[in-house]
């Protein structure tokens, strides 16, 4: 088999990134990809390496894996950048311009799962309890805001979404029924339906109504749930991942307590295994891979059954 000429690699990683912003790719991932890539080629710099090659060398590929482990502590890291670098080079081979991938050599790290660290189920109440007290005493936009706030709450806890879910749901993906869902779509898989709170209709509905008025008022119009807003005006529809953790970094200041969106879900998530709900439906709900692990929540589930006792809100209220 003819040696391939050598290739700049510097150079290529850039076709390659361009590549996968015409797939579709977010500008968030491309720029992780950047980002990874970038590791390698500054390896290449501290060895004197030329980008320039055709090749890589056993020797080569066994100093890579020392920089990483040297210079990244987390295991997820050393993977993600071997994986990047992995996925750069099958492109190179499917681009005939480079004989076969090498860095498939590389042992990739075992990935980490972490431990879950849930919101105490007295702090969920206390959040919720919060946001409804904020929606009663409330009017107007300030009103409609809190409301906002709690639809998040229950979007998360209730129904286990992350806000990469939440932030881009228009009204059509509240699906009403018997049992109210939520419509869930993912651009590499296909769409599912999440169960909401019972009582999440009621608030929704009334919720629409004030939204509708409020867009009437500012003269603006969007189909999302959410919105981004100052004290005097709705801005614009939609909200953020990052809107969305700040707004609960400002309610925890207030508790004093740490809210976070991951947080609250691993709540949500020891509610369903108290109810008994199924691990593959769990699996399905979250929107993660059949070979995730649940065994670290069973595991503390286990060790202190009393501590993740979680519930649904409108039944622990009930009580």
């Amino acid at each position: 088999m003819e040696k391939l000429k050598k290739i700049n690699l510097t150079q290529e990683s850039t076709q390659f990134l361009m590549g996968l912003e015409k797939k579709g790719k977010s500008f968030n991932t491309v720029k992780n990809y950047r980002t990874d890539l970038n590791t390698f080629f500054k390896f290449l710099e501290q060895k004197k390496m030329s980008p320039e090659m055709n090749e890589l060398t056993h020797q080569m590929l066994q100093e890579y894996d020392l920089f990483l482990e040297k210079n990244y502590n987390s295991p997820n890291s050393i993977r993600r950048r071997v994986q990047a670098l992995r996925l750069f080079f099958d492109w190179l081979v499917i681009e005939n311009k480079f004989s076969h991938n090498p860095i498939k050599k590389i042992v990739s790290s075992p990935k980490k799962v972490d431990i879950p660290r849930p919101l105490p189920f007295a702090h969920v109440l206390k959040l919720y309890q919060y946001l409804e007290q904020r929606v009663v005493e409330s009017d107007e936009l300030e009103k409609l805001i809190s409301m906002r706030n709690l639809i998040v709450f229950h979007l998360i806890y209730g129904a286990g979404l992350k806000v990469s879910d939440i932030e881009a749901l228009s009204q059509d993906h509240i699906l009403p029924g018997k049992t109210i869902r939520v419509l869930i779509s993912h651009p590499k898989r296909d769409p599912y339906t999440n169960p909401l709170p019972a009582g999440f209709i009621d608030l929704f509905t009334e919720y629409k109504n004030l939204l509708k008025e409020q867009m009437h008022k500012d003269n603006i119009e969007f189909d999302n749930i959410l919105f981004n807003a100052n004290p005097y005006k709705i801005l614009k529809g939609g909200l953020s991942a990052r809107g969305i953790e700040i707004i609960l970094k400002e309610i925890s200041k207030r508790l004093s307590i740490t809210v976070t969106a991951k947080n609250l879900r691993q709540s949500c998530i020891f509610k369903w295994l108290n109810y008994n709900i199924n691990d593959s439906i769990i699996k399905e709900r979250m929107g993660v891979q059949p070979q995730y692990s649940l065994k670290p929540y069973h595991q503390l589930l286990s060790d202190e059954p009393e501590k993740y006792v979680y519930k649904e809100i409108e039944a622990k209220l009930a009580n």
